[in-house]
């Protein structure tokens, strides 16, 4: 895995034509990408002049799958308290990342400024505001704490009201442990941070995420506005922390769920049920879940309106690496605070190999019924 701390100390970094489209640093943007490097054709800004302050500019680190969909319903959506212009700083490795967002709204909101910035410290520069979309903690420590062009390097630069005025929100899902040093950083240096993780795949092209906040109730206050132009619902959790400690929660059920509805429907299916049968029953009954009504994982299952990735052979939705990732944090911290956690350590297991495995990492998570209807034993395995 590169560092940022050696990316961001490169006069910029493009993408060869190959990977022209997919931003590294995005949260599910996780594959590397072969770089060369060469200055970027924007020299800071997209048509029109970046002529907004510090105090009315958002920055943006991370445009990978998830982050270059929430960026843009922030551009498109946002609107300063009170009125007045909103610019935004724009930071990727991948300069062509950037680049993609620059030409598509200079053209839809041309009247938006946007600049590209070679570093998370040239962003705090930019911008009081810095939204950051990572793949790992280490990533996320890379960005607001690591040596030389990091967020908090900026910040040791300014005075202490520009530090005062700086609000950051991480919408990575790390380690709760990490985000809660980071924080406690940025705040000796007179800044802020609030953990801001966010569910919902299809949410974050739509602009229907649920984020999940973690932080001061006065640095909350501070961030719904921004948060609100890429949610349906955001919501407070309480204090430095809590925003992750909901996600990795929620997502260890979604697993057990996924898991839990895969074997009954094959055990149903092998035992004479019609598939799309007991699929209505469950769905009219007890085991009803999230699930079963709109990410169903059986292929030849319909249930109502819905188009689940099963659909589509797996493809798209929230992928199977990503899905264990977090049941790995949530395993984690469970070993942290000594509890149990019985099915969920199981159901971690049985995902670890799919999400080492090529046939099935890329894939939505609910691929874990052709998994174990194929029966495959995959390595490091006693599940399948």
């Amino acid at each position: 895995m590169r560092s940022y701390a050696t990316c961001f100390q490169r006069t910029s970094v493009a993408a060869r034509p190959s990977s022209a489209r997919r931003g590294f640093l995005g949260a599910s943007g996780l594959a590397q990408h072969h770089i060369h490097i060469r200055r970027a054709p924007f020299a800071s800004t997209h048509a029109m002049a970046f002529s907004t302050d510090r105090a009315n500019t958002v920055g943006f680190i991370g445009l990978g799958a998830m982050g270059h969909h929430m960026l843009n319903n922030l551009i498109a959506r946002y609107k300063q308290p009170g009125g007045g212009e909103v610019g935004f700083a724009l930071c990727d490795v991948n300069q062509a990342a950037v680049e993609n967002i620059m030409e598509r709204h200079a053209t839809q909101n041309p009247n938006v400024p946007l600049t590209s910035c070679a570093s998370p410290y040239d962003v705090a520069q930019k911008a009081s505001t810095i939204i950051s979309m990572v793949p790992t903690g280490k990533h996320v420590q890379e960005v607001y704490v690591g040596e030389g062009k990091s967020v908090l390097s900026a910040l040791k630069s300014m005075s202490q009201d520009q530090r005062a005025s700086t609000l950051c929100m991480d919408q990575s899902t790390i380690e709760q442990s990490v985000s809660k040093v980071v924080a406690l950083q940025l705040r000796e240096a007179g800044a802020d941070l609030v953990d801001a993780p966010v569910s919902g795949v299809v949410g974050a092209e739509k602009g229907t995420l649920a984020i999940m906040v973690g932080g001061s109730k006065s640095s909350f206050d501070r961030a719904v506005p921004v948060l609100e132009s890429m949610a349906r619902k955001v919501t407070y959790c309480g204090d430095l922390g809590a925003g992750l400690a909901a996600k990795i929660s929620n997502n260890l059920l979604l697993g057990i769920t996924m898991l839990g509805l895969s074997e009954a429907m094959l055990l149903g299916k092998r035992l004479g049920v019609d598939p799309q049968v007991l699929a209505d029953i469950i769905n009219s009954s007890t085991g009803r879940c999230w699930s079963s009504e709109i990410n169903h994982p059986v292929p030849d299952v319909r249930v109502g309106d819905a188009s689940p990735p099963a659909h589509r052979n797996y493809e798209g939705g929230f992928v199977t690496k990503l899905a264990h990732k977090d049941l790995a944090l949530a395993v984690a911290a469970a070993n942290e605070v000594d509890i149990p956690l019985s099915v969920g350590r199981c159901v971690e297991e049985t995902y670890r190999p799919l999400a080492k495995s090529k046939e099935f990492g890329d894939r939505d998570f609910s691929v874990i019924y052709e998994a174990l209807d194929l029966h495959k034993p995959l390595a490091g395995s006693s599940k399948l």
